[in-house]
C-alpha cells in the first residue's frame, strides 16, 4: 500500500511542477526565461512520469485484485481506475512528448510564436491534474458505496 501512496502522491506533485514550469514558460517575459521553465519541465517528464505513472497503476491494480476493496466491487475503485489508466496514458503519449516539444522549440532561446496554442500545455496539464486530484479524493471519500450486482436466477 505503501508504494501506491508513494507513487500516486509523487506523481500529483510532479504533474503540479511541470504545470507550474510550463505556466512559468509561458508568462516569461523573456526567451530564455521559457527556454529554462520548458528545460525544467521536461526533465521532470523525462525522469519522473513514466515510472511513477506505471508504478501507480500497477500498484493500485494489486491491491484492488489482492483485498476486499475489489477492482469492480466499489464505485470509487472502478472511477478511480479509469481515470488512472486515461492519465497514464496521456501523461505518456500526450502530455509529456507536448512538453518535450516545447522544451526542443525554445532551446537555445528561440521564441514560439504568439497563438492559442501556446498555451494548450498548460490547459491540458491543468485538466490532468484536476484528474490526478479527483483520484486522490475518491481514495480517501471513498464515495458512492458498493456496486450493485444483479440478481442471479436459479
Amino acid at each position: 500500500m505503501s508504494a501506491h501512496v508513494v507513487a500516486s502522491v509523487g506523481w500529483l506533485g510532479v504533474h503540479g511542477g511541470v504545470l507550474a514550469l510550463a505556466a512559468t514558460g509561458l508568462a516569461a517575459e523573456s526567451s530564455g526565461a521559457a527556454a529554462d521553465a520548458y528545460a525544467g519541465a521536461a526533465q521532470l517528464v523525462r525522469l519522473l512520469v513514466l515510472p511513477l505513472s506505471l508504478t501507480a497503476l500497477v500498484t493500485g491494480l494489486v491491491l484492488a485484485l489482492g483485498t476486499p476493496w475489489g477492482l469492480f466491487r466499489h464505485y470509487w475503485v472502478a472511477l478511480k481506475l479509469g481515470f488512472t489508466a486515461l492519465l497514464v496514458a496521456g501523461s505518456n503519449l500526450s502530455l509529456g512528448p507536448m512538453v518535450l516539444d516545447l522544451a526542443a522549440a525554445t532551446a537555445g532561446g528561440a521564441v514560439l510564436p504568439p497563438g492559442p496554442d501556446r498555451a494548450q500545455p498548460v490547459v491540458a496539464l491543468s485538466v490532468a491534474l484536476t484528474l490526478l486530484l479527483a483520484s486522490t479524493l475518491l481514495s480517501t471519500v471513498k464515495p458512492f458505496g458498493r456496486i450493485r450486482r444483479p440478481a442471479t436466477e436459479g
